[in-house]
């Protein structure tokens, strides 16, 4: 009997040790848990911290080249005077935007890869020369899948209405003036499309004529693949432009060739928010978008 009461009496201390001791490691492993869940926390909590720096700062850097500032000491080398440093808010007349052109054109003279062209009488009169060929040649915008011969025209349009030379002059002149290529087309488009009156006296191309190469460059094969074949903003600078002569010429009611603006208008938003590197962005973006309500687009 005493034998037996020894045994529960083991047991039981045996049980509360048991008890006790599980209590113990509970609380300690639950303050493990708690302890390396603070510690998990706090490590978390730095790596957020660290990610969230490295985006923030790759926001700024994307904010800065998005908002890239003019390049004020090259536009005014480039173009001339002070005031030839375009901006959105300055309205130019139609003799300040031709003395921007001209000027523009002397710049490239001075150039050594200009000049190793040799050419007779300057690029401004090279430029004169190539505003008549192109006129006077307009692309195929309706006809160019009628024929393969039509097709292979088309695709070497420039090369047959201008020549070799004059073509990799072209060329030579994107690749070598990026810094300004962009300033340099606006001021073109607006010199191209100001309302003179006569463009016969200002030698200024006809509406028909901008929109027969506004045309090929959206709605043909070889317009779209000549423009694959250039940078991206390259591309998106010409669409864009492009898109506001179709603009005009819907206003004008001169669009035979049935062309719809709508998806042109959509897919350069979509090209304009992810391109960096435009000066004139803030601009592109405001003028798409009233397109876009112009024409009812949801």
């Amino acid at each position: 009997m005493d034998k037996v009461i020894k045994v529960g009496i083991v047991a039981a201390i045996v049980g509360i040790a048991a008890y006790f001791g599980y209590s113990l490691f509970s609380s300690w492993h639950k303050g493990s848990l708690e302890t390396a869940k603070r510690h998990e926390r706090v490590e978390w909590e730095k790596r957020t911290k660290e990610l969230m720096e490295k985006v923030t700062g790759l926001e700024e850097e994307l904010t800065s080249i998005k908002g890239e500032s003019i390049p004020e000491r090259k536009l005014k080398e480039v173009f001339g005077s002070e005031s030839a440093v375009v901006k959105e808010e300055q309205l130019l007349d139609f003799e300040e935007i031709e003395q921007q052109i001209k000027a523009f054109f002397s710049y490239l003279d001075e150039q050594d890869y200009v000049q190793a062209y040799e050419l007779k009488g300057g690029t401004y009169q090279q430029f004169q020369l190539v505003l008549k060929k192109l006129s006077a040649q307009l692309p195929s915008i309706t006809e160019e899948t009628a024929s393969l011969y039509n097709l292979y025209r088309n695709m070497a349009h420039f090369f047959r209405v201008l020549g070799k030379k004059r073509v990799n002059l072209t060329r030579d002149v994107l690749q070598n003036e990026d810094e300004i290529i962009e300033s340099a087309m606006q001021t073109f488009y607006l010199w191209a499309t100001y309302e003179t009156g006569d463009k016969a006296i200002t030698g200024q191309p006809k509406l028909k004529t901008l929109y027969s190469y506004s045309a090929f460059f959206l709605n043909t094969l070889a317009g779209r693949s000549y423009l694959l074949r250039r940078d991206s903003k390259i591309r998106i600078l010409t669409t864009y432009y492009s898109v506001l002569i179709l603009d005009k010429a819907n206003d004008e009611h001169l669009n035979p060739g049935g062309i719809d603006i709508r998806p042109h208008i959509e897919f350069l938003l979509n090209d304009l928010q992810t391109q960096i590197g435009l000066i004139h962005q803030k601009q592109y973006l405001p003028e798409l978008k009233q397109l876009a309500d112009k024409y009812k687009m949801s």
